[in-house]
Parts: C-alpha cells; structure tokens; sequence
C-alpha cells in the first residue's frame, strides 16, 4: 500500500545536508469561513436543465406555500358560519350545508398541495443530484490537475472522502430543503398578505415577530457556520490520517497499531469536538428565541386586537381570527427556517471548501492546452547546470549545477545511494516539478515549454512501487494507450497490442492462467496480484504504447531472478530504438547501458560503460564486488531458453497435483466470504437504531432527560394553543371592562406560553447539539476502530476500498450527527404533539376525536413510514454507487505520480463522472416514487381536517357536543394536522441516521476470525519454535478457485534463517501471510512449539514477530512516532484511553534502531532529527530511506521471529551491504527465527536453509552450496544474477 506521495524519491533525498523539514499540517487550517456568496455559488453549477427545473419547483412550492395561508380564509368564513348559527341566523340545515361545503375547500387545497409539494420535491432533489455531481467533477478535475508539489505539502487531505461527505452536505442543502424554504416564505407572505388585508392595523402590530425572528436566526445562522468550517478542516485532515491508516492496514495488524493509530485518530475528533461544543448555546438561543417570540408576538396581537374590538376599530371578532390564525400559520412556517438555516450553512461550509481547491490554479496543469508538440520525437534528453530543491525543503539542494547528455535511441543508467537525486531527475523529466534553475530539453525543446501531456504521453515512466488500478489486467495495460491512436480502436485491435506488451514484459503467461484471464478483476491497487506480477504488468502499460523516452525507476526490483533475465531482455529489446533511462540497485540489469552514470549528493561522481568502470575500479567497481555471487555465470545467456522451458514443465506437474476442496471446506469458505457482506445483514428499524444509540453512550442520560422534559414541555405548545384559541370566542360574547379584562388575561396567558417556549427550546437546543456532538465523536473514533478490528480478508473485498472506508468514516457519524441532533427533537415534539392534540381532541369531543384521530392519522403515519423505508433502501443504494466512485477518486489521487506519467487524467475523470451519473440516473426513479409518499403526508392534514370540519358541525347542529368542545377539538385536530406535516419532513435525515446506525452496529459485532477469545486469551507462542507446516493448502477467501499454497511442508528450527526463493507468485509472499496470521490455511496446518496457530492467542503470537514489507507502509507523524509504533506493550490500554505505548520508547532505542538499519546519518543530519515528520505514507522520505525506517521500527521490536519480505529492495548497495549485515547479525541474535523473501539472492546466500517456490510448492530445498551442486532453480537464477 502507498500513499498520496508514492514516488521512491521525495523531499530529503540529500542525507548527509542539513535541511528545514517539511512540518505536519497544522490540526486545524484557518480558512475563509462560508458565506451566502459559497451557497449561492453552488447554483453556477447548474446547466440549463437544472435551472428549468428549479425555476419550475419554486414556484410550486411558492404555490404550496400560498395553499397553505390561504386555509386560514377558510377558517374566517368557519368562524362567520358558526357565529351565525349560534345567533340563530342560520338553520341547522344550512349550518350543516355550508361547512360542507367549507369542508372540500379543504380537500381541494389537500390535492394541490399533492401534485404541488410531490413536483417540488421531486425536481428540487434531482436538480440537486446533478449539481452535486457537477461539483465532484469540478473537484476531481481540480485535484488531478494540481502540481505534485502540493501534494508534498500535505494539502491533498482525503480528497475523495471530501468530495463524497462534502457533496452529501451540499445535497441536503440545496434540494429538498430549498423547496420547504420557498413554501415557508411564501405561506409566511401569504398569510401575512390575507391579515393585511382583513385588518392592516393589527397586522402592523404583528411586523414585530418576522423581524425579530429573521434578525435572530440571521446572526446566529453567521456564527455557528464559522464553527461548521472549522469542523470540516479538521475532519478533512482526520479523514486524510484516516486513509493512511486504513492503505497501510497489514503494518498495522502485524505491529499491534490500532490503539496507537486510534488515538492519534482521536486528537483530530477531540479538536472538532471542542469546537462543536461551542455550537450548542447557539442552537438553544436560536429555538428557544423563534418560539419565544413568537408567542410573545401572539399576546401583543391578541391583547391589541380585543382593544380594538372593544374601541370599534374592527368590525367582527372572525377578522381578528383571520389575523391571528395567519399570524399563527406565518409563524409557524417561520420556525421551520431555523433548522432549514443550519442546512444551508453547512451546505455553504461544506462548498466554500471544495470551492478553495476547485479556484486553485495548478503550476503545472495537465490539462492545459498551451505548449508545443513536435510531431516527431527523436529523444535526445540533455540537462544542463540543474539545480532543484523540493518545495517542501527548500534548504536541501538535490540536484547541485548538474548537467547529463542522454543520446537519442541510447539506455543510460543512474546508480548511487539513496538520495543522491537519480529519481529526482525522473521527475523533473516528468515534469511533477520545475527545476530551481538551470534547463532540460528534448530535442533541443525546453520541456518546459511543451505541453504537458503531450510530454507525458512521449516519456513514459515504470515506477519502484509499481500503482495499478482497480478493475482488469486488461484495463490496467490499456491506460498505457490513452492519448495514442489506439485509445479508441476496437476492443479485438486493443487486446492484440495489450497481449503483445504483456508478452515482452513477461506477464502473458501468468495473465493467462487467471481465473478470468486478461479480465481478471485485480483488486484495490493490484492487490490481489503479487509484487512481481503488478511490477510486470506496470511494465506492460508502459511500453504498450511504444514510447520514444522510457524511464525504468527500479522497474525490475520485484521481479525474481530468472523473470527478472527474461524481462530484461525483454526491456533491453524495448529499449532498441528508443532513449532508455534506468534507475537500478540491482546492477546486473544495467551492465549493457550504454552509459553508466553513478551520482552521489546530487553530482556525477563517474561514468562510462560497466566494462570501463570496472577497469577503473572506483565507486561502481565496488559496488558490482558487492553483488557478485560465487557462482559459475558460463551458462547465463541460455538462461532464457533452457531456464524457461523446464520452469513450464515443472508447473505442468504441479498443477497436475491441484485438487478442488472438499464441499466441506469449500462450505465454510462461502459462509466466511458471505459473513463480511452487508448486504446480508439484517437492519433495524427506527425505534431499535434510536435505542442502540441511546444505549451507546449511556455517559449522556442526563442529556436524553433533559431532551425528553423539553419535548414534554414544548409539545404542550399546541394544546395550549388550542384552548386558549378556544376560550378566546367566550371573550368575544362579553363586552366593555369585562371583555378587555377577560382579553388581558389571556393574553398575558400566551406570555407565559411563551416562557415555557424559552425554558423548554433553550434545553432542548441545547441537549441535543451535546448529545450530537458527542456521538459523532465517539463513532467516528469507533468506526475506525472497529475496522481495523476486522480480517485482512474484509479489505480485500470490493466494497471495501479504502475511498470507500474513509468515506463511511466521515460521512456516517455525520448522519448521526444530523439524526441525533435537533431533528430528532423536532420530530419528537411533533409526535407528541401530534398524540396530545388528538388525545385532546377526543377528550373534550370524543365522536369528533375518534373519528379524526383514528381516520387521518393512521394513514398520514403510514405514508411516512412507507417513505422512509423507501428512502431508507434508496440511501443505501446511493451510497453504494458513491462509494464506487469514492475509490476511484481515492485511489487516483494517492497514485497522482502514476496517474501524471500515464497522463490518464481525463480517463480518470471520465469513469469517475460515468459513476456519478450512474448514481444519478439509477435513483431517479426509486426517488420518484419516494416522494409520492412525501406529498401524501403534506396533503392528508387537509384531509382530516376537512372531515373534523364537516364532522364536527354537524354534532354541534345536532347538539351532541358544544360550540366550545367543539372549537377545542377543532383547533386540536389542526394543530395536529400542522405537526403531522412537519413530521415527515426530516425523513431524509431520519434515514440517511438509521442506515449509518445499522452499518456502524454491523460493523461493531462483526468479529474477526483472528482474534482473542476466552477461549485462547492465556495460549501464548511459547519460545516461538520450531515452526512446522504441515501440508499447507491456501486459496485467498474471495478468490477460493485460484488455490496459491498447494500442499507445502516445512519445518523451521529454533534460530535458523531460512529463505523463501522463487518466481512472482508462486506463494513466498503468502506465506509471510499465513506466518504474521493475515490469513489462516485453508487446510493443513502450521505449528508453533507444538501449538496449532490457529489455537494461539493473536495478539501474544504478533508480539514476538517483527514484518518488514516490500513496499515500506509508513504512517502520518514523526520518524520517531513511527519507529515508536514497533514498540509491543503488554499494558496497552484500550482505545479510548489517554495512556500510549508510543510515548514510553526512549530516545536511545530509537537511535539504536535506526543505526542498525543504516538510517541514522541521514536521520540525525536533519534539523530536527528523529521528530522530523515523515509525511502521509512517509511521502516525505525517500524510497530507500522508508525501508530503512521500517526496518528501524521493525528491529526495535526485537523480534523472536523476524519476517523479511524483499526488505532490502529499494535499498543502493552500499545500504543494502550495511542494513544485510544488520539483519543478518538480528537473525544470529540468540534464538532469532527468520524467514526472508528476497530475489536479490546475494542477501540470502548466507541462510541456513534456502526454500525454492514454484507453482504453489517448495520445489528445491538446501543451502546456497547444496542448490549450486545441483544444478537446479536455484542454480539458474544466481547465475542470471552474476555481474562478472
């Protein structure tokens, strides 16, 4: 796994120079806080669909909105028709004709608000969709076109997670919510609208509340989005420490991370946590003032309002309803803004962020249209007087006045010790950087002034680290024609030049021998092939497109011997024709260069062919007689043809060995790959996901008592209102001081209604942002935490890409966080109120209660159920299909170098794009069909209340109940019918908080089949030896058809070293596997001191085994945080403790470690040493100098069992010569067992016995004498290695 930064060679290439150190990110990044200008810019990226389609839905919802303030003109003529048959101006008859007909007035407002709120909706959500999906692409597009520099910086942060939690934000945002937004507005206008109409003066009075209202909910709206920016930078760079983590998920398993890594983890959330602390008073001022005021504002128009009544101001006491009803219906419209407010903020937040990167203008663009391109290449490539310091430590100079003729159709090689800038100059050439000074050319064109993917597509590049991509073999060597004539020939004409270049690089016959051949699904980063296998297919790409400039950085390290012979061979006929310039450790690759430069600090120390450089006997000399294997080389030039013909006669008998598992085995495989699916889950429901994070955090019962007392009391807003409104039209029958008297007390009764508003909203707002917070911090942490619990084989899977991960990782606990904050409490009180209005309804009028109550709230509550489990499932798909796209976003991004050289950029964007519109086009319908039910729940209040109307008068003309329980029935049944409508409108919320909570409580009980149990807590490894293998048969869980161990016998005493040998995946690499326990055998068995592995407690048995990888996995932090981490103590606390092995490990062990893996010079050279921070994925280390500190950290371990797998690859010789000793010194130490995987085989001769792999078995077995008399494998391979 690599991160962002995967070049070998980076910032500190000069060792021995002292230099300022690029420092980590700072924990939170000042930033420009989001603004309506960030809201409104959202909507620039709209096209001319999405504008029709708003346009259209505004005014659907400002026609919904209209609808709804236009009910309170109902509602006058209600109050005219039961005044005039209480005094008797009216028959019963009439009485019951007339509020018939009042009452479909009803059901037609119920029918538009159907068709009204159901287009609004759907087309608000789906402008909204392809808007968020213009701004991804804008963003991807911006992060690939960025210069690496900015990428050494650390600035990249994750920014696929970004995009994907970033982009849910503005969603919500910028959907439906704008659509409830307008409707708010225009019911708010509307109604006030119809009261200025009715009684002007009144009216005037009640200015009062919409301004005290929007100047409060502006200021606080102000400042909680400056905490909501501050929030995501932090999360922004959690996410990114996050990813690190989860790519480099074997180093974390083999060493005991997780706890260490956690905690780290958690510095970030404790930081975000701090600032959404300060958000809480914010809301409960917010709630608490809206209703508050509001109430306040009722008393004052009340009050106001039977004064001029009782002076002849206002003709009938139905006006003063009519104004008071708007009031109420403008009001209540107008609380509903406040949350919508934090929305947009957030949305605002969440793209003032995206917008920074999508502004920034890259040094280098890709994508730029400018420069030159030559219609010939001829590939002379000069550098003259360069000079270069990285950006990032602009105190080392790299390259000092250096100057290098590279002929045209000529192989130059560059070899030198770590640092001393041979895969700088790969840079420049590639142009990732600009140099300090000084020029290149090509062809005599400053390559500066040619375009730059023309440039890229002309030179291409075969990295140390070789990157593929997710999807096929086929695939990955196709990118290498991106920008050639074949780009877009046929799939028939593609695959003759693909099988071609995978020929030459020797791949075609392992390609062809996958599951699905060239089709073959390989995994997040090529994962699922070994290290030789990617390095030749990397090697494939790159020469499909016959470049006329190949650069080889190390292209052959992790291939073995004899592939290595066959493929270089293949490279050396490549290279015919073309400028070739290698970069190599291995010097028997580079012996036939035509011109062997050998640098150190950033000069050419000598140069000349291999012949005349070894007459010289200087620098280069030495370093061949390191090299040089005792072994007869007479026979070397054969190797290919005789070597390869025996190696196809030997698979041919292993294979004939391969038996399929019993159905048994093949059983248990199923239902192991099946458990880590969460398709198969079973979810819960809403009430049980609310009581599992309920139970979760038992620490904040006090904050659910307090949330639950101020939902009591806020619910009694609505009864309150309904008898006091009831009680008003006794008022209304007195008249003079007994009149006013009775209108002052219940207007100073709405006072205190409006106190209880302040003391229950202040709580709640309060409360719930507490509890948000706080389990927001607590799943994030457990979300990571819980990951790195699971098998090796749950990152394996598909879904399961690291994008992806992050993506949860983030985008979940914010779900939570949206669930569990004021939304809950919202919906809480609207069902409260919703219960207690129609238990009032009942209790003053039970025929009228029972039949409204039992006739409209059954189905409106089902309509909202049904909408959200459709929304629930359609959630669950989206963020599936996004999850796809976050994993390409991510992995593109962490391989930017292999994405520029390859110059696949807009093919990056292209499949990125083509997924989000898959997402797009795939939940249209599923959200069409959601949003019927959101139009239902709008339109039955309508319904019910027309049948409340028509009811209700018609028991009050029959006397079965009296005006008085009837109007308090009435407005209960109203009020109920205006929360029931609220109530649904946070379905969006309430399902994406339900999906997060099923898949972070799947998560947490899914248990890894390598874990502590009760059962093997006190079985420990003993003294760690012997180890045996007894018939060892492995086939990895998702792959069970492709078996890779087939039968493997091995006995491994007490101190030996023994050496895994052999061609690219032939199973060396698994077998470190199976020994650091990532996987277990799927028959066979392996014993440690007489124990079974399987029966031994993992965490005991990783405590005495040290990994040291091929491709180093470095971590965010420190050199010394990361050597640190090697560090086993038996006291570790859990993850949530403060306590952290990291910081017991002293400095002297530290700088032991380092000087027995050669790194302590170029460590201790630095101006901050050891506390230097190494960057994400150590991007600001070099290739070499990353394996040095992974061996660092794997040494200070001190191992009872060390595992080598090619630890010394990316080493220069003089390292490798030192850091060999070391290991071989580690591997004599006492009892030490070590088992080391190497295709240099000078750094394994030495080993007690060497185990020659081939096809799945152990196909030679002895020491390096014994296999060199007998004349096998082995044999060939040392000679194909032998420089003299």
């Amino acid at each position: 796994m690599k991160s962002t930064a995967e070049s070998k060679e980076t910032p500190s290439q000069d060792e021995s120079t002292t230099s300022v150190p690029c420092t980590e990110a700072p924990l939170v990044e000042e930033g420009e806080e989001a603004s309506f200008g960030a809201y409104k810019r959202i909507f620039t990226f709209a096209g001319r669909t999405e504008l029709i389609l708003q346009a259209v839905a505004i005014l659907a919802a400002c026609a919904s909105g209209a609808g709804i303030a236009l009910q309170n003109l109902i509602f006058g003529q209600f109050v005219t028709v039961i005044t005039d048959f209480t005094n008797g101006i009216s028959t019963p008859a009439d009485f019951r004709d007339n509020a018939a007909e009042l009452a479909l007035y009803f059901v037609y407002l119920g029918i538009a608000r159907l068709v009204l709120s159901y287009t609004y909706n759907t087309l608000l959500t789906y402008a909204a969709y392809r808007i968020v999906r213009n701004i991804r692409h804008a963003y991807l597009k911006a992060a690939l076109s960025q210069e690496v520099a900015y990428y050494d910086f650390g600035s990249g942060g994750s920014i696929a997670a970004q995009a994907t939690s970033n982009g849910k934000l503005i969603q919500a945002g910028a959907s439906d919510k704008i659509g409830l937004l307008f409707q708010g507005l225009a019911a708010f206008v509307t109604a006030f609208i119809i009261a200025f109409v009715v009684q002007w003066k009144l009216t005037l009075i009640c200015i009062c509340i919409p301004v005290a209202t929007i100047g409060t909910t502006g200021v606080v709206a102000a400042v909680e989005a400056g905490h909501e920016t501050r929030i995501l930078q932090i999360h922004a760079q959690a996410n990114s420490f996050a990813e690190g983590i989860l790519a480099g998920v074997k180093a974390v398993h083999a060493f005991g991370m997780r706890d260490s890594l956690v905690r780290k983890f958690d510095e970030y959330l404790v930081e975000a946590h701090k600032v959404g602390k300060k958000i809480s008073p914010l809301l409960g001022l917010l709630f608490s003032a809206e209703y508050t005021i509001i109430y306040l504002g009722y008393g004052l128009a009340f009050w106001q309002g039977i004064h001029m009544f009782g002076r002849g101001e206002i003709g009938t006491a139905g006006d003063i309803f009519t104004v008071l009803l708007s009031v109420v219906i403008a009001s209540i419209n107008l609380t509903l803004l406040a949350p919508y407010s934090i929305e947009f903020s957030r949305a605002a937040s969440a793209a003032a962020q995206l917008f920074r990167l999508i502004d920034r203008e890259s040094e280098i663009n890709p994508y730029g249209k400018e420069g030159l391109e030559p219609e010939r290449v001829l590939g002379d490539v000069e550098l003259e007087n360069v000079t270069f310091s990285y950006p990032t430590r602009p105190g080392i100079t790299v390259l000092d006045n250096f100057s290098l003729k590279v002929p045209a159709g000529k192989v130059t090689a560059l070899v030198g010790q770590s640092g001393s800038g041979k895969s700088t100059i790969v840079g420049l050439l590639e142009r990732w950087y600009n140099p300090t000074s000084g020029a290149i050319r090509l062809d005599g064109n400053l390559i500066s002034e040619l375009n730059v993917g023309w440039l890229r597509r002309n030179v291409r590049l075969v990295q140390q680290e070789p990157v593929l991509f997710q999807g096929s073999v086929f695939d990955n060597i196709r990118y290498g024609l991106v920008g050639t004539p074949w780009e877009n020939a046929s799939r028939e004409e593609q695959m003759e030049r693909v099988q071609e270049a995978a020929k030459l690089a020797y791949a075609h016959e392992f390609i062809s021998e996958l599951t699905d051949g060239y089709d073959t699904l390989i995994g997040e980063r090529g994962g699922l092939l070994s290290g030789g296998q990617k390095q030749r297919v990397a090697i494939a790409r790159s020469v499909v497109s016959q470049p006329k400039v190949l650069l080889l950085d190390e292209a052959t390290s992790a291939l073995d011997p004899h592939a290595e012979t066959i493929v270089q061979k293949a490279l050396d006929k490549a290279a015919e024709g073309r400028t070739t310039i290698v970069i190599a450790h291995k010097l028997a690759t580079i012996r036939k260069a035509d011109n062997i430069v050998v640098m150190s600090k950033g000069h050419i120390v000598e140069q000349g062919t291999h012949e005349s450089l070894i007459a010289k006997d200087g620098v280069y000399a030495g370093l061949v007689k390191i090299q040089n294997l005792a072994v007869n080389a007479s026979a070397h030039d054969n190797v290919n043809e005789e070597g390869e013909g025996e190696d196809v006669a030997l698979l041919e008998v292993t294979e004939t060995a391969v038996t399929r598992y019993p159905t048994s085995i093949r059983g248990r495989m199923n239902s192991i790959k099946d458990r880590d699916d969460y398709e198969n889950h079973k979810h819960m429901d809403m009430l049980a996901a609310l009581a599992y994070l309920v139970r979760e955090c038992p620490e904040l019962k006090w904050a659910y008592l307090v949330v639950l007392l101020g939902c009591l009391g806020g619910c009694a807003m609505y009864p309150g209102q309904a008898i006091l409104m009831s009680r008003v039209v006794e008022v209304f029958t007195l008249s003079g001081d007994a009149m006013l008297d009775k209108g002052d007390f219940y207007a100073s009764m709405l006072i205190v209604l409006a106190a209880g508003c302040l003391i229950c909203y202040l709580a709640v707002g309060y409360a719930t942002n507490t509890i948000a917070q706080h389990l927001s911090h607590w799943f994030r942490r457990l979300i990571l935490h819980d990951m790195l619990r699971q098998d090796i084989q749950f990152f394996d899977r598909e879904e399961n890409t690291t994008g992806a991960l992050v993506s949860r990782i983030d985008s979940y606990p914010h779900a939570i966080l949206e669930l569990m904050g004021y939304n809950i409490a919202l919906v809480v009180i609207a069902v409260l109120q919703v219960v207690t209005c129609g238990i009032l309804a009942i209790a003053f009028s039970w025929k009228l209660g029972l039949v409204v109550v039992f006739g409209g709230i059954p189905p409106l509550v089902g309509a909202g159920m049904v909408r959200i489990r459709v929304d629930s499932r359609l959630d669950r798909q989206t963020s599936k299909k996004y999850g796809t796209s976050s994993s390409i976003a991510s992995e593109a991004v962490n391989a930017i170098r292999t994405v520029s050289s390859l110059a696949i950029e807009e093919t990056v964007l292209r499949r990125y794009t083509e997924e989000l519109d898959h997402a797009v086009s795939s939940s249209v319908k599923p959200m069409a069909a959601t949003m019927i039910c959101f139009g239902l729940t709008q339109c039955i209040e309508y319904w019910f209340q027309a049948l409340g109307f028509w009811y209700g008068c018609r028991l009050v003309s029959l006397g079965e109940t009296s005006m008085y329980s009837f109007f308090v029935a009435f407005l209960s049944v109203f009020f109920a019918g205006q929360a029931s409508a609220q109530l649904f409108q946070w379905s969006t919320s309430i399902t994406k908080g339900i999906n997060a909570t099923n898949y972070i409580a799947w998560l947490h009980q899914l248990q890894p089949t390598v874990r502590e149990t009760p059962e093997n807590h006190d079985k420990g490894p003993g003294s760690g030896a012997p180890i045996a293998m007894d018939n060892v048969r492995f086939s990895y869980p998702l792959r069970p058809d492709a078996p890779i161990l087939k039968g493997v016998n091995l006995k491994i005493n007490k101190g030996q070293f023994i050496a895994f040998v052999g061609s690219s995946g032939c199973g060396k690499s698994t077998m470190i596997a199976m020994l650091e326990r990532f996987y277990d055998p799927t028959t066979g068995s392996i014993t440690i001191d007489a124990s079974t592995l399987t029966d031994i407690n993992p965490i005991s048995y990783r405590n005495i085994v040290a990994l040291v990888q091929q491709e180093p996995t470095l971590f965010q932090g420190t050199i010394r945080d990361n050597i640190s981490l090697g560090v086993f103590n038996p006291n570790t606390q859990p993850f949530f403790s403060d306590k952290d092995a990291v910081k017991s490990v002293s400095d002297e062990q530290i700088e032991s470690a380092l000087r027995a893996a050669n790194a302590w010079d170029f460590v201790s050279s630095l101006p901050q040493g050891i506390y230097t921070p190494a960057g994400s994925g150590g991007s600001q280390l070099s290739g070499g100098q990353r394996q040095r500190i992974a061996i660092a950290r794997a040494l200070i371990r001190d191992p009872k069992i060390l595992l080598l797998d090619e630890a010394t690859s990316a080493l220069d010789t003089e390292s490798e010569k030192i850091v060999q000793k070391a290991l071989e010194g580690a591997a004599r130490d006492g009892d030490r067992l070590t088992v080391a995987v190497a295709h240099r085989l000078s750094t394994i001769k030495d080993a007690n016995v060497i185990c020659v792999f081939f096809g799945g078995k152990i196909a030679e077995m002895g020491t390096h004498q014994e296999l060199i008399v007998r004349g096998g494998l082995y044999r060939r391979m040392c000679e194909a290695q032998a420089l003299d």
